[in-house]
């Protein structure tokens, strides 16, 4: 997919002009782990030759900061919070993001800066705005930024309030996943004007949306696939607040075909129920899936082994998780499997709502 955008004249130029070994720490991971559970770490010192196959493999981004920081270089395990994206993904957002000459930018999440600069490549550094909420980032992305000769206007502070001051902007676009668009972003682009961000739910994350703003609404389509990090104020809540018994039934239908599917299934099933997470436990006959809504109110664990027997099901709190979820698959199904480009989201001052196909077809049963 690169090789094709990087037909796009300025998109070619912008690859050719920043140097993306500029952009990336000398110590990194990788997003492959070992089966002790840690991350692949690499040093350019000790191996300068995986550290460049690293920094230029076309699909595989390299992970420049663990656990908010709070991790330092070396093996580690924990949950990557910065990276620098594969020069692919970048590519084909930079692609669906429709830049001109003149447009003016508001990125979120600057990070190391290499994507900012390659949008100041393509506006000017005088039409770039860029937020970064982590201090420590934010300073080494000013200085590889300032190093390569970039001045756009950077923002240490929270993304998701965009930069009223600057406003209004062409474009925004986003380094990292939500799962509510932020009415502020929808307030700050001009008429026509476009927001492009990795978008998923506490089920999946998985899909880039570009919406148009047109007002005071923001409607558009999911233009394929993005699995980032999440926007730190968009993490999705963990924890349990339940007591009492649960109520106990058989399974309707097989645990293996609602969670063995493609992550393209998950991201459909996860438009339904955007507040549920789950997560697996054991092995073999022990081998369940638990459910988790946001609120922290309701659970539900599933059985694969015997599925069809009455305790199969055990459902805490007000909801049912697990019917929640098969009937959403059940929906999924009897669209014919639709691929994710098919849905789209609708923001309005009145709320955020998901369909398939059309705005006014709701995705859901």
């Amino acid at each position: 997919m690169t090789g094709a955008l990087l037909r796009e004249p300025w998109l070619a130029r912008a690859f050719d002009s920043v140097d993306r070994e500029a952009f990336v720490p000398r110590a990194v991971w990788l997003p492959v782990q070992d089966g002790d559970g840690l991350w692949q770490f690499v040093d350019r010192d000790a191996d300068p030759r995986s550290w460049a196959r690293a920094v230029w493999d076309p699909y595989r981004s390299v992970i420049t900061q663990l656990d908010d920081g709070r991790t330092p270089p070396g093996p580690a395990a924990g949950d990557f919070t910065s990276s620098v994206s594969a020069p692919d993904i970048v590519m084909r957002k930079l692609h669906h993001l429709d830049l001109r000459e003149h447009h003016r930018v508001l990125e979120i999440g600057y990070g190391s800066g290499y994507h900012t600069a390659l949008l100041c490549e393509r506006v000017t550094s005088e039409r770039v705005t860029a937020v970064e909420v982590d201090e420590k980032l934010a300073d080494q992305g000013a200085a590889n930024l300032k190093a390569a000769g970039c001045t756009p206007e950077l923002v240490r502070g929270d993304g998701l309030l965009g930069v009223p001051p600057r406003a209004p902007f062409d474009r925004i676009i986003s380094t990292a996943s939500l799962r509510r668009v932020p009415r502020a972003w929808v307030g700050q682009v001009a008429r026509g004007g476009l927001v492009l961000t990795p978008f998923g739910t506490a089920y999946s994350n998985a899909g880039l949306l570009r919406l148009t703003v047109d007002g005071d609404r923001a409607e558009g389509r999911f233009v394929g696939e993005a699995a980032y990090m999440w926007v730190r104020g968009e993490r999705p809540a963990t924890g349990l607040r339940i007591s009492g018994n649960p109520a106990v039934r058989p399974s309707p239908v097989d645990p293996e075909q609602v969670l063995g599917g493609t992550y393209l299934q998950d991201f459909a099933i996860g438009l339904q129920v955007p507040d549920v997470s789950y997560s697996h436990r054991g092995e073999g006959a022990r081998r369940r899936v638990q459910f988790v809504d946001e609120s922290g109110t309701s659970a539900t664990v599933v059985t694969y082994a015997d599925w069809w027997e009455p305790g199969a099901v055990r459902a805490w709190g007000p909801r049912d998780l697990w019917a929640e979820v098969t009937a959403a698959w059940t929906w999924y199904e009897e669209q014919g499997r639709p691929h994710l480009t098919r849905f789209g989201v609708t923001s309005t001052p009145q709320g955020q709502h998901t369909w398939l196909d059309d705005p006014t077809h709701p995705a859901g049963h």
